[in-house]
């Protein structure tokens, strides 16, 4: 567990230098990850920090979510990690410093209504759309994204509102 990121971003790092590849690099369980570096960091006889991890947990993190990077050559490493939230708790300390992090997240959570998983907006982030929208995408973008914001808010408390047995007006 503790040695498949860097693997897999050594061999991602080779066909981007060497080849110009645009690679993707997949590390499906970043708290898997965390679990063992804080086993090892226990049997080092280190003082844990938050949430029982290492406190080098997130210069660990760090090391290898910042191995993303453009080469001048050509070739790029794009890295999705995945971050299974320990009892749901995004405070626990993976979540937490991955968000520090990292330059967005998408908050993936279960439908009870249609019984899938879907991308929540409101616990998503994003540090770089003031830098793009209406400047690299089209121009209405930033209008479009705040209507569609405050319809899908709209439609979230129009359901609680039934859930809790009030009644609904017309624009709900």
């Amino acid at each position: 567990r503790l040695l498949i990121p860097d693997m897999a971003l050594t061999a991602a790092e080779y066909f981007a230098v060497n080849n110009n590849e645009k690679v993707l690099v997949l590390l499906t369980d970043m708290t898997s990850y965390a679990d063992a570096l804080a086993i090892v960091s226990n049997r080092m006889d280190q003082i844990p920090s938050k949430d029982s991890m290492p406190g080098s947990l997130y210069s660990d993190l760090a090391k290898i979510y910042e191995k993303a990077v453009q080469f001048p050559s050509g070739g790029s490493i794009t890295i999705i990690a995945v971050t299974t939230l320990s009892g749901g708790d995004i405070t626990h300390a993976v979540p937490d410093n991955t968000g520090y992090i990292t330059e967005g997240q998408l908050f993936l959570r279960r439908d009870t209504d249609i019984g899938k998983v879907i991308v929540d907006p409101f616990r998503s982030l994003s540090r770089l759309k003031q830098l793009v929208t209406g400047k690299k995408t089209r121009k209405d973008h930033p209008q479009v994204m705040n209507a569609a914001v405050r319809l899908y808010a709209d439609a979230a408390n129009a359901k609680t509102k039934l859930e809790n047995g009030f009644d609904l007006t017309n624009y709900d």
